[in-house]
């Protein structure tokens, strides 16, 4: 495995930064070219994930920007989620027209993502779920979802396709809301370029370990991107990766070094009050340290130690490895 990580970003970071207190933001909003600038001075970053079509549609323009700058296009989300054309779902919609029109968005933006020389096709369906018993028809919604990712999947199998999972928000409940049923999708479609993001920050709001979740998805040969953040289990905070949960976090690292995983480590952060630049930073320095202690972690035997279930042992190793 190549020594350098893949390590891409959203442009949040050099965004406003609004939350649905201060619509304004709480700091100055870059223009678009001028963010994907400040991005590629950040050492250690290597690509841009973006939303299809909110930033971008025209691949050719896109690469005249990214090209410049060394940047690749890591993931493609389809924005789905930041319209209210969709508030009532867009792959599960129970109205046909609204379902076709996702369907073909979302063939559109795996197309571009392929001109684009992208690495994945994100679908985070944050709309798709409902907030009252009794809403939905669960067996017509789920029957739609899957379906329309199948369809999606199939459109290009050279592109992976990656689903995102989250309890909640913006519907009170999502339909996809936890790894096992983000891998009973995958493995419902059956096609190898189906896959899952790891987003840290909903795995633990869904309170999984995400060591666990990501172990369980690289054994089925899902894992194709992950996104790193951390919350406090309530929210989707989007701190720092390791500033709360750091434990957790460096579990996570031990599982991808030793299960080799050679994907996205992908940036998803919203620094509200901290400064873009410095937060990205800490992010890519901590990425690689937590591999650093993964490594150390693996040298030092643990292994032999999980297997007779030796837990104060293992404190004891963690602290003396970590807490140096």
């Amino acid at each position: 495995m190549d020594d350098a990580l893949k390590i891409d970003t959203g442009t949040t970071s050099f965004s406003s930064c609004a939350d649905r207190f201060v619509k304004g933001g709480y700091k100055e909003q870059f223009p678009f070219e001028r963010q994907l600038e400040m991005i590629a001075a950040i050492e250690g970053i290597t690509g841009v994930a973006l939303d299809y079509p909110s930033q971008y549609e025209d691949p050719v323009a896109l690469l005249a920007l990214l090209d410049p700058l060394g940047l690749a296009l890591g993931m493609t989300e389809i924005d789905m989620y930041s319209s209210a054309t969709w508030r009532f779902g867009s792959l599960s919609s129970l109205d046909d027209r609204l379902r076709s029109e996702a369907i073909a968005l979302c063939k559109r933006g795996v197309d571009a993502a392929i001109e684009a020389g992208g690495a994945d096709v994100q679908l985070w369906l944050g709309q798709d779920g409902y907030d009252y018993p009794f809403q939905t028809d669960y067996n017509e919604a789920w029957a739609r979802l899957v379906d329309a990712i199948e369809e999606v999947v199939c459109h290009r199998p050279e592109m992976k396709i990656t689903v995102e999972y989250k309890s909640k928000e913006p519907r009170m409940r999502c339909f996809i809301s936890t790894v096992g049923r983000a891998l009973y999708i995958c493995e419902r479609i059956g096609r190898p370029n189906v896959g899952i993001t790891l987003d840290v920050g909903h795995s633990l709001m869904a309170l999984e370990n995400p060591a666990e979740a990501a172990v369980m998805a690289m054994q089925q040969g899902r894992l194709f991107h992950l996104h790193l953040n951390d919350n406090y289990r309530d929210w989707d905070h989007d701190m720092i990766p390791g500033t709360v949960n750091l434990w957790d976090t460096i579990e996570l690292f031990y599982w991808l070094e030793k299960m080799d995983f050679d994907g996205w480590h992908g940036i998803d952060i919203y620094p509200y009050r901290e400064g873009g630049a410095a937060a990205l930073r800490r992010t890519v320095e901590s990425t690689y340290r937590f591999r650093e202690i993964a490594r150390r972690l693996i040298g030092a035997g643990i292994e032999s130690l999980q297997t007779g279930e030796r837990a104060v042992e293992v404190i004891d190793l963690l602290v003396a490895e970590v807490l140096k």
